[in-house]
């Protein structure tokens, strides 16, 4: 039950975090962006394990212990979406709002996968 709880909270925080920068609570950057994609992945990632790691997971090795418990289209709607937001150096204003409604995608993704939890 414990991982549902940290599930939740995951999603819960990325949703939150989500809304802060769409409605300009926050101010777009691409580390918001990211952190909100990293705590997706940790919501997805508390549903396959039991107890929550000793230490933290680096990003790429959250990334490849979540990848193999998807279907083919999630994991390259993942995949897509991580090079996405950590490829490029630079974003400029345009790249950040396009990255946003990727997001949007993202978050409507992690409902439907912590359906039964939420």
């Amino acid at each position: 039950m414990v991982y549902f709880i940290r599930a939740r909270t995951h999603f819960q925080y990325a949703e939150s975090l989500f809304k802060e920068l769409m409605s300009g609570q926050r101010v777009l950057s691409i580390k918001a962006l990211q952190e909100v994609f990293l705590q997706g992945l940790k919501a997805l990632h508390a549903l396959t394990i039991l107890s929550p790691p000793e230490k933290p997971l680096s990003s790429e090795e959250l990334f490849k212990r979540i990848l193999p418990t998807l279907s083919d289209s999630e994991r390259e709607y993942l995949l897509r979406l991580k090079n996405l937001l950590f490829s490029a150096k630079d974003y400029n204003k345009d790249d950040l709002l396009v990255l946003l409604t990727e997001l949007k995608g993202y978050i409507t993704f992690l409902k439907e996968c912590l359906k039964p939890i939420l």
